[in-house]
């Protein structure tokens, strides 16, 4: 699949297509694309390249590998000729599926890359298989090193888009929900992270910022469905690391409703879904699948502007899922991460965002540039956008820009 001819008619074909609305709203036909990598140069033309749902063998081996080589950085990112390996052999990858070295120049030169991904026509009630693995593969790694591996010198913004209609630009937060979850035998503390949030989202606690400290189920259904919650943060242990944490944990089932609830986030063929750890209401210890995560979380009166995800293995499928059930923007991490780092990236983003008056994306950039480059390198933070942001800036209305900061690093 490597022929530039191929990936070149069949990108002409999408793209001389103006009738035929591209959006996941439209329903894409089943041999439509599966992924489009666009941006805008300096003059504002659009660079736009497709990915067809036939490349799927190249996608589901890419999850596999790429996902493999992020979990285990800490191994290789001090290395620079191992840096240089894994940006070559991104370019390499991204060539597979049509995005040759003259698209890669092209993308190193601008300062925002949009990945969108397109649901399947019948994808309304089952998984996708090809959406879940081309969730999975951290783009921002790869278009951030592969740009960088042939001169890109300025800071590089790599958002997701899974269209959902919206087209609200929000401005800074005024209602803010911190939900934590450190239920049972989970030995968890959240008083820093709980500071840290409240003073970035500058709102007043007594009027707009509540707290969710561990609540049950149906109490915690019922705080979020009372109100029109313009942030929510959450916080705590994901299915896969509390496996890690408490020995038996998906063995050792006590209580029909954990079973029940156990049952979906291991599935038949064994695998193991991602989540998060709730507080039941007769349970103490409450395994709740990513997708029914999303609709509690979108109980609120109006879908929240923003979702902040401080969970290990969020980015790939919670914050899309968010997204994909009205959010305007989810953030999450493809794996595992820094407790520390975590916070004090939500922390930077919340700052920006609710006391400098920048816009979603903009913060989520600040955040970014704002931490160490050699701690976070390799690292997949997730932004995932529910309206294409190439050609529809996202500012708020009358604030003022800012100039963004230059940075040789990146994700």
């Amino acid at each position: 699949m490597l022929p530039g001819a191929r990936a070149t008619t069949f990108e002409e074909k999408w793209m001389a297509r103006k009738a035929q609305p591209r959006r996941n709203a439209a329903s894409p036909r089943a041999d439509g694309p599966l992924i489009a990598i666009r941006a805008h140069d300096d003059k504002k033309n659009l660079i736009e390249h497709f990915v067809p749902r036939k490349a799927a063998p190249i996608i589901a081996g890419m999850s596999m590998r790429w996902g493999y080589i992020l979990r285990v950085r800490t191994r290789w990112a001090g290395d620079a000729d191992m840096r240089d390996y894994f940006g070559n052999k991104a370019i390499g990858d991204l060539a597979e599926l049509g995005i040759t070295d003259t698209a890669i120049r092209q993308f190193a030169s601008v300062q925002q890359i949009e990945v969108e991904l397109y649901d399947r026509p019948s994808a309304a009630t089952k998984a996708d298989p090809l959406l879940e693995a081309a969730s999975e593969i951290p783009w921002e790694y790869l278009l951030s090193s592969a740009t960088r591996s042939i001169g890109r010198f300025e800071s590089l913004l790599v958002t997701r888009c899974f269209s959902n209609g919206t087209t609200i630009k929000p401005s800074k937060p005024g209602t803010v929900l911190f939900v934590e979850s450190a239920p049972g035998r989970i030995d968890y503390r959240f008083e820093d992270e709980e500071k840290r949030i409240a003073a970035a989202v500058n709102v007043d606690e007594d009027k707009g910022l509540e707290f969710s400290r561990t609540e049950p189920y149906t109490r915690l259904k019922d705080r979020i469905a009372r109100k029109a919650w313009q942030a929510i943060h959450v916080t705590g242990v994901d299915t896969h690391q509390v496996a890690w944490l408490i020995e038996d944990f998906y063995t050792a089932v006590a209580g029909r409703a954990a079973v029940a609830r156990r049952a979906e986030v291991i599935d038949g063929s064994d695998q193991l879904h991602d989540g998060m750890i709730l507080r039941g209401d007769y349970d103490s210890e409450l395994p709740v699948r990513y997708d029914e995560l999303a609709d509690l979380l979108l109980e609120s009166k109006r879908p929240p502007y923003v979702i902040t995800l401080n969970l290990y293995y969020s980015g790939a499928r919670t914050a899309r899922e968010m997204v994909k059930r009205g959010a305007y923007a989810a953030l999450g991490f493809l794996d595992e991460i820094d407790d520390e780092f975590a916070e004090l990236f939500f922390q930077a983003f919340y700052w920006s965002w609710g006391h400098d008056g920048r816009s979603v994306t903009e913060a989520f950039l600040d955040a970014w540039q704002s931490m160490d480059g050699d701690r976070i390198y390799g690292t997949s933070i997730v932004i995932w956008l529910g309206r294409s942001m190439i050609g529809q800036p996202d500012r708020p209305a009358k604030k003022p820009a800012r100039a963004i900061k230059r940075r040789n690093g990146g994700q």
